[in-house]
């Protein structure tokens, strides 16, 4: 790699990283506005993007302790707002619908506490 590459792909670098922050930024914004208006944003299986993503979560078996808790922010939530909405989405009849069984467990786990 030449000195002029080198320089180049030093400078594009932090206008990648800049791009990918406003990307984030405005899918994050995007996701605020799915969770207020689910109806809105609703696909095939009647679940939204968000709804989906919490599901996944939801499925994963974890061993370690903390091992849930970064797949929670890898999924792009902070713990306490994926719980908040996580308990919303299990008194949801359309959630449940589309995966009864993983909304039957957790529905009966929070129940018992």
């Amino acid at each position: 790699m030449s000195e002029q590459e080198r320089t180049e792909t030093a400078q594009s670098q932090p206008e990648a990283q800049s791009q990918l922050e406003a990307q984030s930024q405005a899918e994050i914004e995007n996701q605020s506005e799915a969770q207020n208006q689910p109806e809105l944003q609703s696909h095939p299986g009647g679940l939204t993007p968000v709804e989906r993503r919490i599901l996944e979560v939801e499925r994963r078996r974890f061993k370690h302790q903390g091992s849930k808790e970064k797949a929670i922010i890898a999924a792009g939530f902070t713990p306490i707002a994926y719980y908040q909405r996580l308990n919303v989405m299990l008194d949801d009849e359309r959630v449940r619908a589309a995966a009864p069984q993983i909304i039957d467990v957790l529905r009966a786990r929070r129940d018992a506490d």
